[in-house]
């Protein structure tokens, strides 16, 4: 995916920011704690941008930005262009741009996936996103890297302007939560990934239609992994710090790449496994 084709070298520059010091988006007033132990989950040090945790709602408009606002991870990653990222303590957020050359992927999220998660959503406004997903990765260390199984990168596809699903082989057709989705796989060979270059799948589910503005939704993840796995399409581990370049993470991004023009999406996410 375009995202990640520099990603390890953006990863690099955040890293050396951390070190001498400097904030994400100084003057925002945003205060942060790198050195909490109780916040830090075991492991995740391994990772430097991905310890910090805002004690305030923050906007973010440089190129690379991740860490943890109230009990949410959120990344936040372009390759150039204007694109900002705003996120509040109660999970509202706002994603912004403008037409040009470029990518941009951000959102809130987990800084790990879980099968059992349902993740709460919904989206006020949405201007031609090319994607509004939950996506994230998960990760094999003791699977063979000749196996492109080891690594998968998914999407669960709420709204797009770009069909993925047009190179892809068929998996099935299933219904979550009174949605009809068609699933997909697709495979990335040698490119930029959370663990360095490697080849690996992509898994993809994709509705029949949008989902709609303006209401709540829900995704219940765990169906689209059994989905998945009932075409032999197993997801590995969610939840490791193995990866060379970042953990595990799920989130529910909205995604540009090349904007036409301006466009802006606003929501809010929530973890909804208890609810509804």
């Amino acid at each position: 995916m375009q995202i990640l084709l520099i990603r390890q070298i953006a990863m690099t520059i955040a890293s050396i920011a951390l070190l001498i010091g400097c904030s994400p988006h100084q003057g925002d007033g945003i205060s942060l704690d790198n050195d909490s132990e109780a916040f830090k989950p075991q492991g995740i040090t391994k990772f430097k941008a991905y310890t910090k945790q805002f004690d305030d709602d923050i906007h973010m408009s440089n190129n690379h930005a991740t860490g943890h606002v109230g009990d949410l991870f959120f990344t936040h990653w372009k390759d150039g262009g204007e694109a900002s990222l705003k996120l509040s303590q109660s999970g509202e957020f706002e994603v912004s741009w403008e037409g040009g050359g470029y990518n941009y992927v951000g959102g809130p999220g987990w800084h790990y996936g879980d099968v059992s998660r349902e993740i709460g959503y919904r989206f006020e406004q949405e201007s031609g996103a090319s994607y509004i997903a939950l996506y994230g990765w998960g990760y094999d260390s003791n699977m063979s890297k000749d196996n492109p199984a080891h690594l998968v990168e998914y999407y669960v596809l709420q709204r797009w302007t770009y069909d993925p699903s047009q190179n892809g082989i068929f998996g099935k057709t299933f219904v979550s939560n009174g949605v009809e989705y068609s699933t997909y796989r697709t495979i990335r060979e040698r490119k930029p990934s959370i663990n360095n270059t490697a080849t690996f799948y992509q898994y993809w589910s994709k509705p029949s239609k949008p989902m709609p503005l303006g209401e709540d939704h829900k995704i219940i993840f765990a169906d689209h992994v059994a989905a998945w796995a009932d075409t032999g399409w197993i997801l590995p581990d969610m939840n490791n710090f193995d990866a060379s370049d970042d953990p595990t993470y799920q989130v529910m991004a909205v995604e540009v790449f090349n904007p036409a023009k301006d466009g802006k999406a606003t929501g809010k996410v929530w973890d909804a496994s208890a609810q509804f």
